[in-house]
């Protein structure tokens, strides 16, 4: 799965870029995707001791809110919240895609997995085919929130949309991760690819599931 994280600032916000964003505070909802997405879009802007971060709750709709009562100068949303913060005049001073990973652990035999392999490659192709025919599950999923309820279809920015068939995780992106994460103090000890990944499931997985 590949997600896109956006930085964004309120409609009145002064910043326009992401290293105006030096010494603000930016809400992240620590140990998720999006948080560490924010951390890669502001280490690239600025050195990391300017890097001012807030942690906020895993809910977009919190972190949106906050942003437009300027209790906050940015915040990192995925979709709809991205297309949310758009309609009501909010700025993406950066945007950035990144894997969004499932963990099994070793009770899932090779067999399940390929199955799950299987599911999503075809899930991939379809929704490819025709994106804006599935962006409807973004609004039946985040239903009940005022914001998104307001959406449509037609209002999503399928560039945003990216859809990647699942394979074998890169040893040296995981190992890169790893340290990354490590060197925020997000993760401790060295990485260990044996421990981490079991190449034989994975391996035996994806050849049976091959379609």
């Amino acid at each position: 799965m590949i997600v896109c994280g956006a930085l964004v600032v309120a409609p009145s916000s002064d910043v326009f870029t992401p290293q105006e964003l030096a010494g603000k505070p930016v809400a992240l909802d620590y140990g998720n995707g999006t948080a560490y997405a924010g951390l890669l879009m502001l280490e690239g802007a600025m050195p990391r001791e300017a890097v001012t971060t807030r942690a906020a709750t895993a809910d977009p709709a919190d972190r949106f809110r906050a942003v437009m009562r300027g209790e906050v100068a940015a915040t990192v949303l995925q979709e709809p919240w991205i297309t949310v913060a758009e309609k009501a005049g909010c700025r993406v001073v950066s945007s950035t895609f990144f894997h969004g990973t499932w963990v099994a652990d070793a009770s899932v035999s090779a067999e399940a997995y390929a199955a799950f392999v299987r599911a999503l490659t075809r899930a991939v192709r379809r929704i490819n085919a025709d994106k804006r025919r599935y962006v409807s599950y973004f609004l039946r999923d985040n239903a009940g929130y005022p914001e998104v309820d307001a959406l449509k279809p037609g209002d999503f920015n399928l560039g945003r949309i990216q859809l990647k068939e699942p394979g074998p995780i890169p040893e040296d992106e995981a190992r890169w991760a790893w340290e990354w994460m490590a060197s925020w103090g997000v993760l401790d000890g060295p990485f260990e690819v044996a421990s981490q990944i079991n190449r034989k499931i994975e391996e035996e997985a994806h050849r049976l599931a091959a379609i």
